[in-house]
């Protein structure tokens, strides 16, 4: 028996059932008709502190801070992909991106191996598939945001991201995604395409 494949949708938007949050569920949506079981996380929700940058190796934990980061741990451990998606503020991902970005610091920590040799090491040991998404308007640029979340957290957490969605607009309508009916159907077969791509 084939075990369900399991999907994370992780939404960096302060706000709920607009673009960026219609986008992801778009992509869940799609791996949910080929039978994914699929959950989503909204950053905002969560009591995530800031990185200390202790120094302090918290191996066998990934952080010695104990908040709701350890959602995003469980998930990450659990799940065979991972559909992340900001909005771009400021060149890059939203505030609480980054604060989960930050706190993935330890999961690929730079330490002296038993050779004498420093190096990374890489603890998130289940490598998974993802996609990102970002949303901005037509007057931003999305270079910052995806070396931010390419080169950083998917690199860090063991993702291997598959596919990049930038969807920029126009207007000032919340949700307004939802009317653009290529933008959502293109969004829905990258979540088939996710789901065929690890079965």
């Amino acid at each position: 028996m084939v075990s369900t494949l399991k999907f994370c949708g992780i939404v960096g938007s302060p706000r709920k059932h607009v673009n960026v949050d219609s986008l992801v569920s778009q992509v869940l949506k799609g791996a949910s008709s080929k039978g994914a079981t699929t959950d989503k996380i909204y950053l905002n929700d969560l009591n995530i502190k800031p990185c200390q940058s202790c120094g302090v190796d918290p191996n066998p934990k990934y952080c010695l801070l104990d908040d709701d980061m350890k959602i995003i741990y469980n998930a990450l451990q659990s799940c065979d992909a991972i559909v992340l998606g900001s909005p771009v503020y400021f060149d890059t991902v939203s505030a609480q991106v980054k604060l989960m970005i930050d706190r993935c610091n330890c999961l690929m920590p730079y330490i002296k191996h038993g050779d004498g040799a420093f190096g990374f090491e890489r603890r998130m040991r289940k490598h998974k598939k993802g996609i990102f998404i970002a949303v901005a308007g037509t007057a931003q640029e999305f270079d910052t945001i995806q070396t931010t979340t390419g080169k950083g957290f998917f690199n860090w957490t063991s993702i291997e991201l598959i596919e990049t969605i930038l969807y920029s607009h126009d207007d000032d309508l919340l949700g307004s995604v939802k009317n653009d009916t290529k933008e959502m159907k293109r969004t829905f077969e990258a979540g088939i395409r996710l789901f065929d791509m690890i079965k």
